[in-house]
């Protein structure tokens, strides 16, 4: 198959067109959506996602602290679903996110919250899903029209998206929307060099992937894309966190990549690396600081931007790197093995 042929690929082409429509139809929503949360006064939110999803909601995390200063945190989906013993969250602001809008424990932690008298707030990409219905009128339609790729790729930059929208409106503060989509749409620019560096790590069967702050996500997202899409051994973990242990697996035969942008977690990424150069292993370096690049033994040039834009391109990156490294190993990504597009466990 021609590249052009595979739905991934296309799929992370619309992400632009996909934010557009986001911000252009559902900011309104948004803000209603805030100023009920607002009026409710919550004690702290609750992000339930599972896979990609979970992975988003580490960023809505950071956002909602950072921007509304709301303390967050992720939901423990099993308490729900197999424990069958739930916290108590009435004071919580609950923030349900799933593609699909059918994935169990996110319904069932939106449903059990709503049963409390919490207040919950869905984002899908299907307003017929339970999810949707669930938050009744305050779901979040991410704009995406439909995915066929099993990977989520333009569904997850939208997720992102919508919970950034909701942080600032929340702390009644604009978006700058034209710098988000100059974020994503940067990278797109940039395809062949992604390709070319992929080309580097076709027989890669082991890749660590770093990133702290708001670049966590992205190392998580990025492992997990590596997964499905290459079939690879990828761990996504917190470049600090690397340092407490884990560092002890590398090698000069383990790969590392890590991103290190130029926000108020670069003096740490930068430590990192010259930690992972000690050991000797290769590392790919993401940034926008040049002193941080120059230390990779391979590298991209991501733009500068605010600190909470910077997954927007680190993720795109991501996207773009899994897919050109799954057409090198003759994968198809649009159909990875063993996997569907909407995933749920029998309760």
């Amino acid at each position: 198959m021609n590249e052009q042929e595979f739905r991934m690929l296309a799929e992370i082409e619309e992400v632009p067109e996909v934010l557009r429509r986001l911000i252009e139809l559902e900011s309104d929503n948004v803000k209603a959506i805030a100023s009920r949360i607002k009026q409710y006064a919550p004690d702290f939110a609750l992000l339930a996602g599972r896979g990609s999803s979970d992975n988003a909601c580490i960023y809505g995390q950071y956002a909602f602290q950072l921007i509304a200063n709301i303390p967050s945190a992720l939901s423990t989906g099993s308490v729900y679903t197999l424990y069958k013993n739930p916290p108590q969250i009435s004071k919580a602001l609950v923030v349900g996110v799933s593609q699909s809008g059918e994935t169990d424990d996110v319904c069932e932690t939106v449903k059990r919250a709503k049963e409390e008298g919490a207040l919950t707030v869905g984002i899908a990409n299907n307003q017929e899903s339970t999810l949707y219905k669930l938050a009744g009128e305050n779901a979040i339609y991410m704009q995406a029209n439909k995915e066929e790729s099993v990977c989520a790729t333009k569904s997850f930059t939208a997720s992102m998206a919508s919970l950034l929208m909701l942080a600032y409106a929340l702390a009644d503060k604009p978006l700058d929307d034209v710098s988000l989509l100059t974020s994503v749409e940067t990278i797109l620019r940039h395809k062949e060099q992604v390709s070319a560096l992929a080309q580097r790590y076709m027989l890669a069967q082991n890749l660590v992937i770093l990133g702290t702050g708001l670049s966590y996500s992205a190392a998580e997202e990025t492992a997990l894309k590596l997964k499905e899409a290459c079939y690879i051994n990828a761990w996504g973990m917190s470049s600090v966190d690397f340092l407490h242990g884990p560092i002890a697996i590398l090698s000069h035969m383990s790969p590392v990549i890590i991103f290190a942008p130029a926000d108020a977690t670069l003096p740490a990424s930068l430590n990192v690396i010259e930690r992972i150069k000690q050991v000797g292993a290769h590392v790919l370096v993401i940034s926008d600081n040049e002193e941080a690049l120059k230390l990779g033994d391979a590298w991209f040039e991501l733009p500068s931007n605010h600190d909470l834009l910077y997954p927007f391109s680190e993720v795109t990156f991501a996207q773009l790197f899994a897919f050109y490294l799954a057409r090198l190993r003759n994968i198809n990504p649009d159909k990875p093995r063993y996997l569907s597009k909407v995933t749920q466990v029998e309760l």
